[in-house]
């Protein structure tokens, strides 16, 4: 038997982009047992902050920022600012992914995309659809629920 569908959200550019959308998309596929986790850049506490004031529930919250800093790869600056090794912030997300057998990930960054072996569905933001190299499409202006079906049954073909 597969595992539940797990479906990986980007935050900035994604989520950020329509919230009130995916407060719902998340709450209901929540409901179905299906896992979401919030694959960003970071930093954590401000995203957490920004999804619970969208009220944005989630299973897992992963952030490349706070992941390379526990393990002392993220340079800090006195300005705020950082520096991480581009090889290191580019491949992060799609190890996460393959660490957490992510059914699915919806981010609008092709560089992210170059070092994905989970399904990519790139997002573009004008449109508001999804599309991943071999061809699957997800219209996310229709309602959650919908977007939720299609990607069920895809899975279900997997």
């Amino acid at each position: 038997m597969k595992e539940n569908i797990k479906i990986g959200l980007d935050f900035h550019g994604v989520i950020t982009d329509n919230p009130v959308y995916f407060r719902e998309f998340c709450r209901q596929a929540q409901t179905l047992g299906w896992e979401i986790h919030i694959i960003t850049g970071g930093p954590r506490a401000k995203v957490a902050a920004m999804l619970k004031e969208w009220k944005i529930s989630y299973t897992k919250l992963f952030a490349i920022f706070d992941f390379y800093k526990r393990r002392g790869l993220a340079e800090i600056y006195e300005d705020g600012d950082f520096k991480i090794e581009k090889r290191l912030w580019d491949t992060a997300k799609s190890r996460y992914c393959r660490k957490h057998h992510i059914s699915l990930q919806i981010d609008d960054s092709r560089v992210y995309e170059r070092a994905f072996q989970t399904p990519y569905c790139y997002y573009d933001a004008g449109q508001k659809f999804c599309t991943t190299k071999n061809g699957f499409h997800l219209d996310l202006t229709q309602p959650p629920a919908e977007a939720l079906k299609i990607i069920a049954a895809r899975w279900a073909q997997m």
